[in-house]
């Protein structure tokens, strides 16, 4: 990974930059130490007033909101990591960043009390700000927690270190933080905007690439020499990659959130999966090895059709909220892309399989998968004329299923999902459409 020597800010999005020695990253943190306390934010508290309109203050707060916690969360949840890496070198390196962590916490405590006049103390500030905080972020931070508090638990388990690693620093901090780093500083720029706050967050990114070059380089290792691993990795990304859509999901679904900056959602979220695909491959596991990317098409599109696809899915109620499913002609058009995308991913394990599911709503037009060993998978409104086999369910339900808020098995127990034809096949359909 390059280090760019002026600023000292490592490049984390090239996957073919070189990476960076253990003694050199703690070195680049005593080199780029910084004062939280010391940042001036007198033209901020004016601009703040005189230079942002209702909307982007109301917006810049959701967004200050997210960061005030996770700062917060993440200084707290780091500890156990220093008992589960084996070497010392990378024990005091993780040191420096839960000093770092604490120190962008002060950094977003200072601007929101002293800027925005939010709250008189660390606690009360975060008390207030925790009102802004949606479903995707909390499931996200919780996991991380759980995570967290089983690295305590069981410090000998590599495959631990893993998730903790493939959650942390490359789901929280390289895709998540990363974006929204991003879009804060491109705007304080474009529009010479809140001088102090674009210094510290300047700065904030600069130790946060520290952090995900540690991250990545660290989940390599462990991915390369333990199959175990590689799949614990897996299996945590492929169960907070669909929350953390949420994070990047404004309130009630209004964009407007977003777009008082100048900035599309969509563009957002394709810098989001572009930022931790990128991260993913260096750290040797590959998108189509992730299903919850595979879903989205990162095996085959690019970015910009992978963002569209996750924000139809998002305003549909698959992906990213708690919310029941809004199961309309672009949420199930979305929805079917998904499963093709899927089957497709699926077909080469299943080399001579030809056959058609067909899905029969009640509430909503029939669709149809067909499953070709030699002219690919097809997704098909109506219904077909010899489906080998038939799911009966609402639209809304097949939603909960594919999104994976409500197990199969439970669906099929419960009679919400019924099922007709080659029971047989029927069995393989984990295997070919695994949700």
């Amino acid at each position: 990974m390059a280090i760019d020597t002026t600023t000292g800010m490592i490049d984390i999005d090239s996957e073919a930059a070189p990476t960076v020695e253990q003694d050199r990253l703690y070195r680049l943190w005593e080199e780029g130490n910084w004062s939280a306390k010391s940042l001036d934010f007198s033209q901020d508290a004016v601009q703040w007033r005189e230079g942002l309109d209702d909307s982007q203050r109301r917006a810049f707060l959701w967004n200050y909101a997210l960061f005030l916690d996770g700062e917060e969360s993440v200084t707290v949840t780091l500890n156990p990591f220093m008992q589960a890496v084996q070497r010392y070198e990378d024990r005091i390196f993780l040191a420096t960043q839960i000093a770092d962590e604490a120190r962008h916490h002060v950094f977003f405590d200072r601007f929101l009390r002293e800027v925005a006049g939010i709250g008189t103390s660390y606690a009360e500030t975060l008390d207030i700000m925790r009102q802004g905080l949606t479903w995707g972020y909390n499931q996200v931070f919780t996991e991380l927690d759980r995570v967290a508090d089983q690295l305590r638990l069981h410090p000998d388990r590599p495959p631990l270190l893993a998730q903790g690693l493939a959650i942390y620093h490359l789901v929280v901090e390289g895709m998540l933080a990363h974006t929204g780093q991003h879009f804060m500083r491109d705007y304080c720029t474009k529009h010479t905007m809140l001088p102090g706050f674009a210094t510290g967050i300047n700065l904030v990114a600069r130790d946060e690439s520290r952090h995900i070059a540690f991250g990545i380089q660290t989940l390599r290792e462990l991915v390369a020499n333990s199959a175990d691993c590689k799949r614990a990795a897996i299996a945590e990304l492929n169960k907070v990659l669909p929350w953390a859509a949420g994070v990047f999901t404004p309130p009630n679904l209004d964009w407007s959130y977003i777009e008082a900056f100048g900035y599309t959602p969509a563009e957002v979220f394709a810098f989001g999966l572009r930022s931790v695909v990128t991260k993913l491959r260096r750290a040797g596991i590959a998108p189509d090895e992730v299903l919850a990317l595979v879903k989205l098409g990162a095996h085959r599109t690019p970015p910009a059709e992978q963002a569209q696809l996750a924000l139809a899915l998002v305003e549909g109620g698959i992906i990213g909220t708690a919310a029941p499913p809004r199961m309309t002609a672009a949420t199930l058009d979305a929805l079917f892309t998904a499963t093709r995308y899927v089957a497709d991913w699926t077909q080469p394990r299943h080399p001579d399989l030809d056959a058609t599911i067909q899905w029969l709503f009640d509430d909503a037009p029939p669709r149809y998968l067909v499953l070709g060993a030699t002219g690919g998978t097809q997704v098909v409104q109506g219904r077909a004329a010899t489906p080998r086999l038939t799911l009966r369910c609402t639209a809304a339900d097949w939603g909960r299923i594919a999104g994976g808020r409500l197990n199969q098995q439970q669906a099929l127990l419960s009679r919400r999902l019924r099922l007709s034809g080659d029971l047989r096949f029927a069995l393989r359909l984990p295997q070919i459409l695994p949700v």
